[in-house]
């Protein structure tokens, strides 16, 4: 994925404002969230850097506190969505991808993923 399309996408999810129409199922955050970059299914997107989250066994032995620290400060060329996501539509992607992977850690809470949470100044706003 290009860069240009990754702005695209961030800039769709930065203008709807306060989260306006986001829904608030799991698989709705993931399609609008990560699937751009991750795909929808066990296989990677055709030419993307980004693994498949669903089969990915990093997940499945981790958990949602694994997944909720990715999303939120980003790996290597993941871009956080820390400025992106509440910490309920964290929890909720978390938990949902932890599940679907086999995981049987408890599911993340909103508050531990406020604690996750990288310090205002820290977290990148998209442009």
């Amino acid at each position: 994925m290009t860069s240009r399309s990754m702005l695209a996408v961030f800039a769709l999810v930065v203008l709807l404002p306060g989260g306006a129409g986001r829904a608030d199922e799991p698989a709705a955050l993931y399609a609008e969230l990560c699937a751009a970059c991750h795909g929808q299914g066990t296989v990677p997107l055709s030419g993307s850097p980004y693994p498949a989250l669903f089969g990915n066994p990093q997940v499945a032995a981790a958990g949602p506190v694994y997944v909720a620290l990715k999303a939120l400060h980003g790996t290597g060329n993941m871009y956080p969505l820390c400025a992106l996501a509440s910490d309920a539509e964290i929890a909720a992607i978390a938990n949902d991808l932890a599940a679907a992977n086999g995981n049987q850690s408890p599911p993340l809470a909103p508050e531990a993923v406020a604690a996750l949470r990288p310090a205002v100044g820290d977290c990148p706003i998209p442009h």
